[in-house]
C-alpha cells in the first residue's frame, strides 16, 4: 500500500556480541511474554515487506492488529483486524460504503468489513499488485464495470475516487455473491483470489494461505460489526 509515514525498522548487528544479546532477548521474551497479553501490530509496506511489533505502532493507515498472547500470535497468522471504529478514516468512509452497499442490496456491515480488511479505510492505498483505493479495486475490474479513460493513469485516478471505488467494489462483491449462491466465504475468497481460482478448486476456498486468512479476517470483522 502507498504510505508516506515512516516505519520503524530493527537492525541486528551480526557481531558475536550482538547475536548473543539477541539470543538472550529471545529467551527472555519466550519466558516473560506469555505472562501478559499484548496487542501486536502488523504492517505491509509499499514494497510488500512485513513489519511487526508490539510497541509504538506506526501512525499510519493500513496497520493490521493481531490478537494473541506472546508467541501465540505465530499460531494465529490470520489474526484479527482492530475494530473498524478505531481505524483512521472510518468515519469518513462509513457513509460512502453504506451508500454503495445499499445500491447493491448488500449488508453494509459486509462491505465495511471488506474495506477494513482491504485498506483499513485508506482511500489512497495501492497494493504491490496494483489494487487501488478503499476497496482495493484492480484497474481491470474497474474497466469491466464501465470505467474508461484515455490512459492507465486516468483509469487509476478515477478508481481512487472513494465513491466510485466503493461502488465498483460493492458491485463486484454483489456479483460474486450471486455467482456463489450467497455463500459469503466463497464470495470473499473470490474477491481476494479471483472467481476463477474458486471455480478451479471446485467452488471451494482455494488452498492459498493469504486467501484463507483473508476470508477469516473479513468474517471476524463482519461478525464484530453485527454485535
Amino acid at each position: 500500500m502507498q504510505l508516506d509515514e515512516m516505519v520503524e525498522r530493527c537492525v541486528v548487528r551480526r557481531s558475536g556480541v550482538s547475536v548473543l544479546l539477541w539470543a538472550l532477548a529471545l529467551v527472555w521474551c519466550a519466558v516473560v511474554c506469555p505472562l501478559a497479553r499484548a496487542e501486536v501490530w502488523e504492517f505491509v509496506d509499499r514494497n510488500g515487506v512485513v513489519h511487526m511489533g508490539n510497541v509504538a505502532p506506526p501512525a499510519a493507515r493500513g496497520v493490521l492488529w493481531l490478537e494473541g498472547v506472546g508467541g501465540a500470535v505465530a499460531d494465529k497468522p490470520q489474526g484479527m483486524v482492530k475494530q473498524p471504529l478505531s481505524m483512521p478514516g472510518y468515519e469518513s468512509a462509513k457513509p460512502v460504503l453504506e451508500e454503495a452497499a445499499r445500491a447493491q442490496a448488500l449488508d453494509p456491515a459486509l462491505v465495511i468489513a471488506v474495506a477494513a480488511a482491504e485498506s483499513a479505510f485508506n482511500t489512497e492505498a495501492v497494493s504491490r499488485k496494483g489494487a487501488l483505493g478503499l476497496m482495493q479495486v484492480m484497474p481491470a475490474t474497474a474497466q469491466r464495470y464501465g470505467v474508461t479513460a484515455r490512459s492507465t493513469h486516468e483509469v487509476r485516478q478515477a478508481v481512487m475516487e472513494p465513491k466510485l471505488n466503493a461502488h465498483i467494489g460493492s458491485k463486484y462483491l454483489a456479483d460474486l455473491l450471486r455467482l456463489f449462491d450467497g455463500d459469503k466465504e466463497l464470495a470473499l475468497a473470490a474477491y481476494n483470489a479471483g472467481e476463477g481460482a474458486v471455480l478451479k478448486h471446485g467452488r471451494r476456498i482455494p488452498p492459498y494461505p493469504e486467501t484463507q486468512q483473508y476470508v477469516e479476517r473479513v468474517l471476524n470483522i463482519y461478525r464484530s460489526l453485527l454485535r
